[in-house]
């Protein structure tokens, strides 16, 4: 596969779309399936460097190709915002819980202590900030992705309004999708995080106490910015703003494992 292709590839695989159609499917059009997605605040440590942090991606590649119970695949988010929670966050992708408890097992068992005291001078991910969603995609992109990355993740941390819920959510972000699917056509997804925690306990980079998490994506920044300038013009906003409110973060992304098809 072309290495300039297979993000996209990667990212539709690991959420259950395929890009057979240049057209925007919603996800109540399209056979969709939910994933496990589980969220890892990291830190680096002394020896982080673009070489370490390459070898530390190879040899992650060669315990998935050796494990019994692998992740779907893996993604490195780094924040383009000052925080002191974290330096990134590891993005594992499960098909179900029941295959991520295996594939814990089968790392603790067989990997871990080589792995941690090879790489924990380079990467070291907190046990204890770890965060668990289903993860559903709204749509597919209208191009297909072709850049090199990082690409561009923006994740929205949505709180309903007083009296407000997804059956209010759901005609807006039908018209979304619409407006979507009426303009130019763009590099631009998104995927659904419903929270499998009790979001009123996590001190993070967005206040606590959120109903859902929305990830929106784009190849690169271009794409981004023309996307926010044309959804500006619309009044679409203003039909989120009068249900819930938003908090938004801004991240740069890239693989670290590839899907295995």
């Amino acid at each position: 596969m072309n290495k300039n292709i297979f993000y996209l590839t990667a990212l539709l695989f690991v959420f259950g779309c395929s890009n057979q159609s240049s057209e925007t499917e919603t996800a109540e059009s399209a056979e969709v399936e939910s994933v496990l997605l589980e969220y890892m605040w990291c830190d680096y440590g002394p020896n982080t460097s673009p070489e370490t942090l390459n070898a530390l991606r190879a040899d992650f590649n060669e315990v998935t190709k050796n494990s019994d119970h692998p992740v779907v695949s893996a993604w490195a988010y780094i924040p383009t915002f000052e925080t002191d929670n974290y330096d990134a966050v590891w993005l594992n992708v499960w098909s179900d819980e029941d295959s991520r408890n295996a594939g814990w097992e089968d790392w603790l068992a067989n990997s871990a202590e080589d792995f941690e005291a090879a790489h924990n001078d380079t990467l070291d991910c907190q046990e204890d900030r770890v965060f668990h969603f289903t993860g559903t995609p709204g749509m597919q992109p209208g191009v297909e992705w072709s850049d090199e990355p990082p690409f561009n993740a923006d994740y929205h941390f949505c709180t309903f309004a007083d009296g407000n819920g997804f059956d209010e959510l759901r005609p807006v972000m039908a018209n979304f999708d619409a407006w979507v699917d009426g303009r130019e056509k763009d590099s631009m997804w998104y995927v659904w995080h419903d929270p499998l925690f009790d979001t009123s306990g996590v001190e993070g980079s967005v206040d606590s106490g959120y109903d859902y998490m929305i990830g929106f994506y784009w190849q690169n920044n271009d794409e981004r910015e023309a996307g926010y300038a044309a959804y500006a013009e619309t009044d679409l906003q203003s039909q989120f703003d009068e249900i819930e409110s938003c908090q938004i973060v801004e991240f740069e992304g890239y693989p670290i494992v590839q899907p295995s098809s």
